[in-house]
């Protein structure tokens, strides 16, 4: 297995998220670059819902409009 390298950026949004909703659990993705050397590097990532519930609808459309998103950003 790869190593991974978690940019600070991505830490701090990641708790911070988690502190703010400390009852819920933060679905989210991670967006990352290959790194050379098959690492891979955690650059950013994208808090989706603050809930319990996986809500199958609304976690589709999050991904629909992050992928646009990272698309124009070119990320």
């Amino acid at each position: 297995m790869g190593e991974v390298e978690l940019s600070c950026r991505a830490y701090v949004k990641m708790h911070l998220h988690a502190c703010l909703f400390p009852r819920c659990s933060v679905n989210g993705l991670l967006l990352s670059s290959a790194a050379p050397g098959g690492a891979v590097c955690v650059t950013d990532c994208v808090p989706l819902l603050h809930s319990h519930l996986s809500l199958a609808p609304i976690t589709q459309l999050a991904l629909t409009q992050s992928h646009a998103v990272c698309s124009e950003d070119s990320r």
